[in-house]
């Protein structure tokens, strides 16, 4: 299996994997990071440094007993929508044979076992504002031209399952911006705002 042959491939290149970078997301960190809002970061690896987002790879960061820290927003689930101080963010899993060939288009259910979707369920629950960084994304007019961004805290409204586009259940978390921050910034691309069902 792709999932199998990937993760292999991760541990035989301490370039990707290496057990002391992947300690630091034991981490118990919530709030607001040690850096000003919109900092952009190069890579993944520089934001888990800088203790933005813990996970080189991953999309959500966080304890399936605590909640979740922080999630990466890079349009990397076809059923996410990106309206900016409004996020449908797709679940983790289900893609199991698209590490090569980078396509977004799910392969079987998600579901909230998985400790990733797990956290972020929790803090549905709890109201815990976690943080957002946005990955460059060609698609949605609110993520940087390049690398990673903090784009601020959010508190996940909804957790919840449903059918997605490709006919698969995926895990859905609705996320709203906390109120007090500073606007985040739009790119002048052209691009119409994706429609959501929220109101």
């Amino acid at each position: 299996m792709a999932t199998e042959r990937f993760r292999q491939m991760l541990l035989a290149n301490e370039q990707w994997y290496n057990p002391a970078d992947m300690a630091k997301e034991k981490d118990r960190r919530f709030g607001k990071p040690n850096c000003p809002l919109f900092t952009v970061f190069e890579s993944r690896k520089e934001c888990a440094e800088k203790g933005v987002h813990a996970r080189n790879f991953a999309g959500i960061a966080g304890s399936s007993k605590d909640g979740a820290f922080s999630i990466c927003v890079s349009g990397g689930y076809q059923d996410d929508v990106d309206n900016g101080d409004y996020i449908i963010y797709t679940g983790t899993g289900g893609q199991e044979d698209t590490y090569g060939s980078g396509s977004d288009t799910q392969r079987c259910d998600q579901s909230f076992s998985h400790k990733d979707n797990a956290a972020l369920k929790i803090s549905a629950d709890t109201g815990r504002p976690v943080r957002v960084v946005r990955g460059a994304n060609a698609s949605s007019v609110y993520a940087p031209e390049k690398g990673y961004r903090y784009d601020g805290m959010y508190v996940v409204k909804k957790a919840y399952l449903c059918k997605g586009i490709s006919g698969y259940m995926i895990c859905r978390f609705e996320l709203e911006r906390c109120p007090g921050q500073d606007p985040i910034p739009v790119r002048s691309i052209g691009l119409p705002r994706r429609k959501s069902s929220h109101t």
